[in-house]
């Protein structure tokens, strides 16, 4: 009971002071530097060298693992095992995620810095700000939070679940079986040796040792990028609503009788300067999405746009394993699980896409429903109005080299061409 209760209160934040006058990024998100500097992205010493070691490393491993996985789906084609050579072919289409991804953050090191350095000054100025902006604003960033306690703990054991799934039988081996049972120790994914024997040793320790560092390594890439996908796009999203409540407050508390005065009078003079300070932070905080998503283009651009190009196939694939296991009356629950978390990771950026688009339409309705039209102040803010408004209408998307609008139309695209490519498979395999 008392490490049910020590969780909420760390699942919630219920330790965290939330009125503190210091909230920042890091003392209220510890976790989002630590998990980006694996990737290549150091805060004190950026240039420093180092950096490159684990992106450099993990990016030769797998390499080496691609090739041979490439042996693997030859062999499986040439023996007529269909089942071998496509989970060979899933494994490589994943393996080749984490260089993509480590090439990306490395080449676009400066836009991740200003993105979080943009974050940081949105922390400290927010934070500063009344008890309407302050709380609606952590009140989604304590949902960031939560959704990476989630995403990390499902995508750990999802992993740990791969582990166990070789090492039980393992033990059981070790311990308790006898030699007159004959059977051959398990490993995490299949191989295939053409003159050896990949279960002999040290084959078979040598195999085992790299498929649980490529699991960690996975895990390490894979699942931190996701995380910090829904990070930065909930937190744009959460500036969107800020700029939204802006809108509805701009005419507040203001005399309307100023506009009978002249130009120079103090009181008007004292108008025109609140309105013209309520208008720049919102074409500030407005802007500010946009540049985000400029940065965020260029860092997620080529992992997204990998997604989408190749995720029909894995999806395919996946399916096509479930099926062929479910003919011989078995549920393969491990690619059950891996289809479940590929769609997951696919489907999150889609839906973000599509709320972020209509949040962006919905600061141009808000501008429209904000009072002007029914106050005479209108004249004094009407121009800043109208060019918000124009900006507005401009969709909010991440644009990359044939990457199309993340939505869920898109989405819904990808799993249509999956879909498409299993029956088709299923029908040369029949």
């Amino acid at each position: 009971m008392g490490i049910f209760k020590g969780f909420k209160r760390f699942f919630f934040k219920e330790n965290f002071e939330f009125s503190r006058p210091d909230v920042d990024l890091d003392n209220f998100h510890p976790q989002l530097r630590r998990l980006i500097i694996p990737l290549g992205i150091f805060f004190n010493n950026q240039d420093s060298f180092i950096r490159f070691l684990n992106p450099v490393l993990n990016s030769t491993m797998v390499l080496i693992a691609v090739v041979m996985e490439v042996i693997f789906v030859t062999h499986g084609i040439k023996i007529v095992d269909y089942s071998f050579s496509t989970e060979c072919f899933c494994y490589l289409v994943m393996l080749l995620y984490v260089p993509v991804l480590y090439f990306s953050v490395l080449v676009n090191k400066d836009s991740m810095l200003e993105i979080l350095d943009q974050m940081e000054g949105d922390f400290k100025f927010i934070c500063n700000l009344d008890d309407k902006h302050r709380d609606h604003f952590l009140k989604r960033q304590l949902l960031i939070w939560q959704f990476c306690l989630i995403w990390m703990a499902t995508i750990s054991t999802v992993a740990c679940l791969i582990g166990l799934r070789t090492l039980i039988p393992l033990t059981y081996q070790t311990l308790i079986s006898t030699h007159d049972e004959h059977t051959i120790r398990p490993l995490l994914f299949p191989v295939w040796l053409p003159e050896d024997d990949p279960y002999r040793t040290p084959n078979y320790e040598i195999f085992l040792f790299f498929q649980m560092y490529f699991l960690w390594m996975f895990v390490q890439s894979f699942g931190v990028n996701v995380y910090i996908q829904f990070h930065m796009l909930i937190h744009n999203y959460t500036i969107l609503e800020l700029v939204i409540i802006d809108f509805e407050m701009i005419f507040e508390d203001l005399d309307e009788n100023v506009v009978y005065l002249s130009r120079y009078h103090p009181r008007r003079v004292l108008t025109q300067k609140i309105f013209n300070n309520r208008i720049q932070r919102i074409v500030a905080w407005h802007d500010s999405v946009f540049t985000s998503f400029d940065n965020l283009s260029s860092i997620q651009g080529p992992v997204i746009c990998y997604q989408v190009l190749f995720s029909p196939i894995a999806v395919c694939l996946m399916m096509f394993q479930i099926a062929d296991k479910l003919e011989g009356g078995k549920i393969d629950i491990y690619f059950a699980v891996l289809l479940s978390v590929s769609t997951f990771q696919l489907w999150m950026p889609c839906y973000l896409g599509s709320l972020l688009r209509n949040k962006g339409f919905n600061v141009g309705e808000a501008c429209w429903n904000s009072g002007w039209n029914t106050t005479p102040l209108a004249p004094m803010i009407r121009n800043d109005i109208a060019i918000v408004m124009s900006r507005a209408q401009q969709p909010l998307s991440m644009k990359f080299f044939c990457l199309p609008d993340l939505t869920l139309e898109t989405f819904s695209s990808i799993m249509s061409s999956a879909y498409s490519y299993f029956n088709m498979i299923r029908q040369s395999n029949n």
